[in-house]
């Protein structure tokens, strides 16, 4: 689609919108590549997203915070799971140390 200059921009109705602002706030998929996968301007997005409330610097970093949050959540889980395999070959260990220590 191209425009000419001097040409009134192009309206997008409202469901339209309300998506496209749905692929940043909802998926969490970068503005700049949500524009862009739609055909709009970023600026065009980033203006909705600001009239409807939303804040594109504040979504990604709420977006890039429960990222971490998982991630931790991820590796507290592994390490749990290794600890606990450690405590058993311990457990073994010594019960292994008391059978050999009697007389």
């Amino acid at each position: 689609m191209s425009i000419k200059k001097g040409s009134a921009p192009p309206r997008y109705d409202e469901e339209f919108k309300k998506g496209a602002m749905a692929l940043v706030t909802e998926k969490g998929m970068p503005l700049k590549s949500a524009a862009k996968d739609l055909g709009i301007c970023p600026d065009t997005l980033r203006s909705w997203l600001n009239a409807s409330g939303y804040k594109p610097a504040e979504v990604a970093k709420q977006h890039r915070a429960d990222s971490r949050q998982k991630e931790l959540e991820a590796e507290n889980k592994r390490l749990r799971k290794q600890l606990a395999e450690k405590d058993e070959v311990i457990e073994i260990l010594k019960k292994s140390v008391g059978i050999l220590s009697q007389p």
